[in-house]
């Protein structure tokens, strides 16, 4: 196993933590899940190849877009995360776009400013990405993301996805990208 790989689930357990145990200290303080009853709206670009879990041999850019939920009731037990579907599509000489879905969670840190944090799967519309096998077309998506609240409906956010097999191929070079985008609650 690479450790890679070891630290990409370390992080995941880690984040899952922290949220389960933020949600039992802040829930009644609003701090957790502060948008779970809105629909939102994300757009924005990033960068490829940007993260510390894979390697640096590939160079492009990506249009990033989310569409986020309200949170069912049935999930107020796991710190009402919202169900969220999004896509990144590649901007780049050997493009493979990105198609993914799962649970979004955010916490409060101050009244503007809060974290997120995904996890889910995603579809890719090819295997490799210039040297880099992904091992599979089906992987786990997750994402770590922060942002600022700019008005009741609108926010501004900087965001990073992580996209692997877990080991669960032959191959697992994964894939990474962060950038920025507009917010728009509704």
């Amino acid at each position: 196993m690479k450790i890679s790989s070891v630290v990409s689930a370390a992080v995941a357990v880690g984040l899952g933590v922290f949220v389960v145990s933020a949600v039992q200290a802040g829930e009644a303080s609003g701090r957790i899940a502060p948008h779970a009853e809105r629909w939102e709206a994300r757009i924005g670009g990033g960068i490829y190849d940007v993260g510390v879990f894979v390697p640096h041999d590939f160079n492009g850019g990506t249009l990033n877009g989310e569409i986020l939920a309200p949170s069912p009731g049935f999930l107020a037990w796991l710190g009402s995360p919202r169900p969220y579907v999004g896509a990144d599509v590649a901007l780049s000489s050997d493009p493979v776009h990105f198609l993914y879905a799962g649970l979004n969670w955010e916490a409060r840190l101050t009244e503007g400013l809060y974290v997120g944090f995904s996890a889910g799967g995603s579809v890719n519309t090819g295997r490799h990405i210039g040297p880099r096998d992904l091992g599979s077309n089906v992987l786990f998506h997750l994402q770590a993301s922060a942002g600022v609240d700019v008005t009741e409906s609108t926010a501004f956010q900087v965001y990073f996805n992580h996209f692997s097999n877990a080991e669960l191929a032959g191959a697992n070079d994964g894939f990474e990208n962060a950038g920025a985008r507009l917010v728009l609650r509704f």
